[in-house]
């Protein structure tokens, strides 16, 4: 994720909390800390993972509850390892 695509996210998501609104002078660095944090997510992702949360949450969304939801990624030398699939699903209901 880029700044840009960062200040798309902030803005969907201080539509739905405005406690994540910042003054104008401000926005462009959280755009950047936030793309910094998120720089390996896809907007796309984060926006689901945005929708999600405030579903469920009451408490402002932070950069690592997008990264908590979004899939680890399987190498294709995992691809057929039963154990590990399943370790990686442990240690993502761990994390959250």
């Amino acid at each position: 994720m880029n700044p840009r695509e960062a200040n798309v996210l902030l803005t969907k998501a201080t539509l739905i909390d405005p406690r994540l609104s910042r003054p104008a002078a401000e926005r462009v660095e959280q755009a950047e800390a936030w793309a910094a944090v998120l720089a390996d997510v896809p907007l796309e992702v984060a926006l689901d993972a945005v929708r999600e949360h405030y579903r469920d949450e009451t408490r402002t969304v932070m950069p690592a509850d997008i990264v908590a939801a979004v899939p680890l990624p399987v190498s294709s030398s995992d691809a057929g390892n039963v154990t590990e699939l399943r370790l990686a699903a442990e240690r993502r209901e761990i994390t959250q």
